[in-house]
């Protein structure tokens, strides 16, 4: 019997599931470099016992509403502690970028970054048009290049530099695409007790925050879809000066650190707006509301590699405390989220 190529390919990557799921260990190295898979159970990683836990397996008898099981096959997916407190002061550029490929037809992979050691050091993916968030559609072929990018990194796998890098793409008024007009806005979410990960579950992308909070997007277009991120359209007003930065709205009951900045890096020379948790239901307009603003060059170093200054949860929450009155939340004595979101 002559088997064609995708036919291959199909019964090749089920034998990699079915192997997947026989064993405890990771998939084999032509897939993965086997030190890129960490288990979350491993001696010496000492998850919070509310994101250590991944659901069960509904019974046969469950409601449709029940979690189903998360096969977390690939190392980007994995839920793991950082690997230290501090990354080194100069930035090793040797990191490679690849593509996941989709699980299905109907959803979209992601990229994914590792250090020549085979280290997981980040993954993103890109909303590109033509839906809700972003009407217009991507088509680089007629130099349109409409975008809301999610860059999820953490450098050397340490607790330091953990961000969500956002970047909105959008013409200017002579229909130009150019970095220097970037709407990008960058987030630290603490406490930093895990690496962010990110799975497939049917037809959404989850991602785990270093709060161990999820949010949920959309497998296909990468919309925010639920979860502790809430998001609004792209701004595409031409004029980039009035042009707003990317509407994306922590509901979490974390700590949150923003900066924004056109067309550069929001971590030099801007403000940085530091909020704890959601606003409460009763925050008049324009008041502060558990929200502190302070320059950029107290939080991030300003030359050579731009590092979060505080590479502990712990540094970071005496600096909280001593400037802005509020402090990262705890439980049972160390800092972390009271209980899940959803």
């Amino acid at each position: 019997m002559k088997i064609n190529r995708q036919h291959r390919s199909k019964i090749f990557y089920f034998l990699l599931l079915l192997s997947a799921a026989c064993q405890s260990s990771p998939p084999p190295p032509m897939t993965e470099p086997a030190e890129e898979a960490e288990n979350k159970d491993a001696p010496g990683v000492d998850l919070p016992a509310e994101i250590a836990k991944i659901p069960s397996a509904p019974s046969p008898g469950a409601s449709p509403s029940s979690k189903p099981t998360i096969q977390r096959i690939f190392p980007e997916s994995t839920i793991a502690a950082p690997d230290k407190d501090s990354a080194s002061r100069n930035i090793a550029y040797d990191t490679l970028l690849s593509a996941r490929a989709p699980d299905t037809r109907n959803t979209a992979g992601w990229q994914y970054r590792r250090t020549s050691q085979g280290k997981i050091v980040g993954f993103e993916f890109s909303n590109q048009g033509g839906n809700r968030i972003l009407p217009p559609r991507r088509d680089a072929v007629k130099n349109q290049f409409f975008a809301r990018d999610f860059q999820f990194r953490f450098d050397e796998r340490a607790r330091q530099d953990i961000h969500l890098l956002v970047a909105d793409w959008v013409a200017s008024r002579d229909r130009q695409f150019r970095l220097s007009e970037l709407m990008n806005s960058l987030m630290h979410f603490l406490p930093r007790n895990v690496l962010p990960a990110i799975v497939t579950v049917r037809d959404r992308n989850i991602v785990t925050l270093p709060t161990g909070e999820e949010v949920e997007f959309d497998a296909t277009t990468h919309e925010i879809l639920g979860g502790v991120l809430a998001e609004a359209p792209v701004d595409l007003n031409p004029d980039r000066s009035a042009r707003k930065f990317p509407a994306i709205e922590y509901k979490g009951k974390g700590v949150m650190v923003r900066a924004d900045a056109r067309g550069a890096d929001p971590r030099l020379s801007t403000t940085a707006l530091i909020t704890n948790g959601a606003p409460p239901e009763d925050c008049a307009k324009d008041s502060a509301c558990a929200q502190c603003q302070v320059p950029s060059r107290e939080l991030w170093e300003q030359s050579g590699a731009v590092r979060f200054k505080f590479a502990s949860d712990q540094a970071f929450n005496r600096f909280l405390v001593a400037r802005c009155g509020f402090g990262l939340p705890t439980n049972g004595g160390g800092f972390a989220i009271a209980a899940p979101t959803q």
